[in-house]
């Protein structure tokens, strides 16, 4: 089946769970990213007329939409070719003021130049912690020392179930997403895969967003790394910015960090244009590949054994109970 065929049929399995999606509540919002979590279920028929109020069942029929409004392709528009009165003539605005030399308003613009205009992201059937990941949560900052990771991280993180990460392995074993591949180094000790992550569109290269998952299974998160993997992670600083370069971005453009703690405990490394902002860069929660490298190569190899690691805990994450009763 080749690539055009397997996005037709995405497409199509899409617009179908869309088309059965009933909805129950609003998980969450983030007006910054422009971004709204809706929860739902995936509804027994397509048909107005026969809707029944049909209860969640995790794992079953639950399902998540995500809906992200897109940003501006400025190529798009300039390859539209139109002058802005013709390219901007179709507006339809609903509210406006105006202040001396400025104005503001509100509308709906039906341009070709500026669509598609929304970004819509599927998790269905939707477990438990898929639902918890996105509600809207209480948070609090820890400070993870040795001892603490050693009674309370490390236990939770050996009792996740591989399932947790097997559409990882899915990934680096080319079942999925093997045409979305920019770059792979198959040495099982020191390559990796790398992808578009999902919350990119893979055409704004401004907010270029990439995520490097490493081949080695017995790397979880940052306090497994010592001196020993400098061989990995320098390998991967520098063909990250080959697989950049495919996008126009150049390696003084990039910002490489991993999560601690991550969203899924198998090594990977986010790569991202310097030009994007999100909440997953912030303090207490990304540190820089640079800082990792220059940590357990210059001050300790154990340095990540060693280090009190403060993050921000949410309420609806499965660790926050075990720090809750700690």
């Amino acid at each position: 089946m080749d690539s055009d065929t397997n996005n037709t049929t995405t497409l199509s399995e899409i617009e179908g769970l869309l088309r059965r999606f009933q909805f129950k509540e609003v998980l969450s919002d983030d007006t910054s990213s422009k971004t709204i979590w809706l929860l739902g279920i995936r509804a027994a028929t397509t048909s107005t007329a026969n809707i029944v109020d049909e209860p969640i069942v995790v794992g079953h029929n639950a399902a998540i939409v995500v809906l992200e409004r897109m940003a501006f392709s400025p190529l798009a528009i300039a390859e539209a070719g139109c002058s802005l009165p013709t390219l901007l003539d179709s507006v339809l605005l609903a509210t406006g003021e105006r202040n001396d030399v400025y104005a503001w308003a509100t509308g709906d613009a039906s341009v070709a130049a500026l669509k598609p205009d929304l970004r819509i992201a599927l998790t269905y059937p939707a477990t438990q912690k898929h639902i918890d990941k996105h509600r809207r949560q209480l948070r609090k900052w820890v400070s993870e020392t040795p001892e603490l990771y050693a009674r309370i991280t490390k236990p939770f993180i050996d009792s996740q179930p591989t399932s947790r990460v097997q559409w990882v392995h899915n990934i680096l074993s080319k079942q999925v997403e093997s045409e979305h591949i920019v770059f792979e180094d198959p040495d099982p000790d020191n390559g990796f895969i790398i992808v578009p992550d999902l919350k990119w569109d893979a055409t704004n290269t401004d907010n270029m967003y990439l995520v490097a998952i490493v081949h080695r299974r017995d790397l979880r998160s940052l306090r497994d790394l010592t001196s020993n993997h400098l061989p990995l992670l320098n390998n991967l600083r520098s063909k990250a910015a080959v697989a950049a370069k495919k996008y126009g971005v150049s390696s003084d453009q990039l910002r490489l960090y991993v999560h601690y703690q991550p969203s899924y405990y198998h090594l990977h490394v986010h790569i991202t244009n310097v030009l994007l902002e999100g909440k997953g860069m912030l303090a207490g929660r990304a540190h820089l590949l640079d800082s990792v490298i220059d940590n357990i190569g210059n001050i300790a190899s154990d340095y990540y054994q060693r280090a009190t690691i403060p993050y921000v805990l949410g309420s609806s994450d499965e660790l926050w109970s075990h720090w809750t009763v700690q």
